[in-house]
């Protein structure tokens, strides 16, 4: 461990020399497509959740899936990687920042290899969990996974370090927590792992030492104690979270305790893309991925809870909608405007659900989307998730 330790160092002390002259993704350099020996973890800017793409080489995997706002930021994710399908998704637990992504990813048309879950979690019935339901719209079953279990991805392994025993107080500390073994360095995926969780797998005796971690539970004030922040000794820290949408992260003392072991600390609000880690030779370099700003002009003009339609206007030129989609806050009713979608200059366009009685030009295919006695919040994004419009109704 100590020689293991002395290398760490001297990676750190020449890892920006290798990454300039390999012109990996840093400042300055460009992305390039990965190739079949590259390991790389992209952290989708999701706001105050979870959503991972992990690839080596040709194989990719999804690592929770976010809320179903997150759809086109982990569309525009795969695009950018050039990834078209899923060797496998994981959940790391039920929580809806991490789990809620994946009904539209099972409705979609993105192949997907395996689905995966913890195998302990609480108060839900397994015909309920997420998983399960996304699986089942496949024809699929979910691969339940604990301490003890590894799962092959390309040419490396995902090493599963947790859940060893149920926590019923908090799903949090039943997360998966998996390294990722490959070729070119270790990957520590901790899920939402708290003090308690964190605590078990210390006791275990289970070798946490990573060059890159996915910081636990969005780097709130209780998980990353000292102990095991100095036992994985990261050189790089991913952190998935948003102040403005959980004001207590990432909590100042995390940050330092990464910092003072030497790893660089990125988080996914410092960019609207996310968070891109290439992998090579033990070394990690980072890349703050921002996405283009939606056109300008368009916006939610009415939301009508009663005759239940939502008005669009555009005081611009002509716009594609194409891919772009309505969120609907209170019920996570998702619309998705299809091929050939778009919106005239100087033009309304109105959106009929089901429940709808007056006229309409497109049909939202669910009833009762807008609440009509409860705060209801209606969210438009462009295709890449870019939120270009809100409006509530009025309640």
């Amino acid at each position: 461990m100590a020689e293991r330790g002395r290398m760490r160092r001297l990676r750190r002390r020449f890892g920006l020399l290798i990454a300039l002259l390999l012109c990996l993704p840093a400042a300055g350099c460009s992305t390039a497509a990965p190739t079949e020996s590259d390991v790389w973890m992209y952290a989708v800017s999701a706001g105050k959740a979870d959503a991972i793409l992990l690839g080596v080489g040709d194989a990719v995997c999804l690592i929770d899936a976010g809320y179903v706002r997150t759809r086109g930021k982990i569309l525009a994710a795969m695009e950018r990687m050039g990834v078209e399908k899923l060797d496998a998704v994981f959940l790391t637990h039920t929580d809806d920042d991490h789990a809620d992504g994946l009904e539209w990813l099972a409705e979609s048309e993105i192949p997907v290899g395996t689905w995966y879950a913890s195998a302990l979690y609480t108060s839900i019935k397994e015909s309920k969990h997420p998983a399960v339901k996304a699986a089942a719209v496949r024809g699929q079953e979910v691969v339940w996974l604990q301490a003890g279990d590894a799962v092959s991805l390309g040419g490396a392994t995902l090493e599963v370090l947790a859940p060893a025993q149920l926590n019923e107080d908090k799903d949090d500390n039943n997360s998966l927590v998996m390294m990722l073994h490959s070729d070119e360095g270790r990957i520590l995926l901790a899920g939402d792992m708290e003090f308690p969780e964190e605590g078990v797998l210390l006791q275990s005796g289970a070798d946490v030492t990573c060059d890159v971690l996915k910081v636990p539970n969005h780097a709130d004030d209780d998980t990353c104690s000292e102990t095991f922040v100095r036992a994985a000794a990261p050189d790089a820290a991913v952190n998935c979270t948003d102040t403005r949408e959980k004001s207590e992260t990432p909590d100042p003392r995390v940050v330092a305790s990464l910092q003072a072991v030497g790893a660089q600390v990125a988080v996914t609000q410092e960019c609207t893309g996310g968070i891109l880690v290439y992998l090579h030779q033990g070394t990690p370099s980072i890349e703050k991925i921002d996405l283009p700003q939606p056109a300008t002009g368009v916006s939610i003009r009415q939301v009508i809870p009663g005759e239940d339609r939502i008005v669009l206007a555009n005081d611009g030129e002509t716009v594609s909608l194409e891919g772009w989609y309505l969120v609907s806050d209170r019920g996570n009713e998702l619309y998705v405007f299809g091929s050939g979608a778009q919106l005239d200059a100087n033009a309304e366009l109105t959106l009929g659900t089901l429940s709808t009685d007056s006229t309409y030009d497109l049909l939202w295919d669910d009833e009762e989307v807008i609440h009509t006695s409860k705060n209801d919040v209606i969210t438009l994004y462009d295709a890449n998730g870019m939120e270009v419009s809100s409006m509530d109704n009025g309640c």
